[in-house]
């Protein structure tokens, strides 16, 4: 019987060819430590930001999802203007908010419902840096794929999104869910997986229309590999239609509910939403460039502690970062983490440092960076005064492409560079998530 050695967390392992695996510890032991851990963080994050009035930065309306802690869900959407409007955009984190207040109903007696509330959400964020350590597992020797998880889960999207109310984590997760699940079903292919893979697809754009757009990954990955091959593109055919049935249910729901949240354009259906916000973004250079570093750079990193400045389209609304790159080097912890994501591209743009060809994942890093591109101009468009509310859900893209090139690299010690990387983020971001 042939025997291919594959790398593992622990350095290799056998794999014959009927799949038959002998699995790492660290895929038991570390990975779950790691989320539970990141759940650990979360939640105690969701109280101190609460303390300090902190839950509402980046624009997230986290007093909308407030309501959904107070139970009876389903029976005040109609009367309720918060319920009905997150109802009508993102059922998936209503249904499963109200799920949730069931199931932690018998511990309310010791801690109050909006505690257990954002439990659910730190619970979901947990999930998602699993998720990220499993994609992670695919693409990278295993015996790193802890750290960049740990990188994942203290970057300041992930980080913040799980630790308040809001469906932005959820995204984050399913999105962390979908690309982990590609990334296994590429290398062996059942249909079990790719029904896997379209529940998770249908949930996700059940929370979010476009994340429709992961579909991208697939089709990407499979032109580049295949070209146009219609008996390999079938499953994907059939894969893509969970995109329209989820709008279609969305649009139904619209249309079936009369309430206070249909009034106004911005609630009315998704095309209206997307008019009525192009009709009042900031298109100028300065709102372009904020939207970029935002986006690319604020999202892994906090840039400082000061979170009190205002987008020029919205004056009054003072929740977000000044909007200077400079800001980095006014901690040395934050110029530190600049230097060791410095070395990082060098090692990977450096001709000394490349040992090992990207070819054989160069259609998914570019099925990745086309899912990124297309998402983040889509936000460009729509929104782009409100970029890390949803960039979340292009950190776990980022980093894979960023670490499937670094790690083809020679640069010596890796494991130093990645947990410097990881303590130094989970400092820079813990500091803002403290406040001053």
């Amino acid at each position: 019987m042939k025997v291919m050695s594959v790398e593992t967390a622990e350095g290799t392992r056998s794999e014959s060819q009927n799949g038959t695996t002998a699995r790492p510890a660290s895929q038991h032991i570390y990975f779950p430590l790691i989320a539970l851990a990141a759940f650990g963080l979360y939640w105690s994050s969701s109280l101190l930001l609460e303390a300090r009035n902190g839950t509402t930065h980046f624009g997230a309306d986290t007093w909308f999802y407030g309501e959904l802690a107070k139970g009876n869900v389903f029976d005040r959407i109609a009367d309720n203007y918060y319920l009905d409007r997150i109802f009508r955009f993102h059922p998936t984190t209503v249904v499963m908010a109200a799920g949730w207040m069931k199931i932690v109903a018998p511990l309310t007696p010791w801690i109050a419902p909006q505690y257990l509330f954002k439990a659910m959400f730190a619970a979901v964020g947990a999930v998602g840096v699993w998720a990220a350590m499993w994609a992670f597992a695919a693409v990278v020797p295993r015996r790193y794929a802890t750290l960049w998880g740990a990188i994942y889960a203290t970057s300041l999207g992930v980080w913040y999104f799980s630790s308040i109310e809001e469906s932005k984590v959820v995204t984050a997760t399913l999105t962390a869910l979908y690309i982990a699940t590609y990334l296994h079903l590429r290398q062996r292919w059942t249909t079990h997986g790719a029904v896997l893979l379209t529940a998770i697809l249908l949930l996700a754009c059940l929370n979010e229309t476009v994340a429709g757009f992961l579909l991208i990954i697939p089709i990407v990955d499979t032109l580049v590999q295949r070209g146009w091959d219609l008996r390999h593109g079938r499953w994907i055919a059939l894969h893509g239609l969970a995109g329209p049935v989820a709008l279609a249910i969305l649009e139904g729901l619209m249309r079936g509910r009369t309430g206070a949240a249909g009034a106004h354009p911005e609630g009315a259906n998704h095309f209206s939403m997307l008019i009525w916000y192009m009709s009042q973004n900031d298109y100028s250079p300065a709102g372009i460039y904020s939207f970029l570093v935002n986006w690319f750079f604020f999202n892994i990193a906090a840039p400082s502690l000061d979170a009190s400045n205002a987008p020029s389209a919205d004056p009054d609304d003072k929740e977000f970062f000044d909007a200077a790159l400079t800001n980095y080097f006014s901690s040395p912890v934050s110029a530190s983490l600049v230097v060791l994501f410095a070395a990082m591209l060098l090692a990977i743009l450096l001709p000394r440092y490349r040992t090992e060809s990207a070819g054989n994942v160069a259609s998914i890093l570019l099925a990745l960076l086309a899912y990124a591109l297309v998402r983040g101009a889509f936000f460009l468009v729509f929104i782009p005064g409100e970029p890390l509310l949803f960039s979340p859900a292009v950190t776990l893209a980022h980093m894979l492409m960023i670490g499937i090139l670094f790690m083809a690299s020679s640069f010596p010690a890796k494991h130093v560079l990645l947990a410097g990387l990881a303590v130094l983020l989970f400092i820079t971001n813990g500091a803002f998530v403290i406040g001053r």
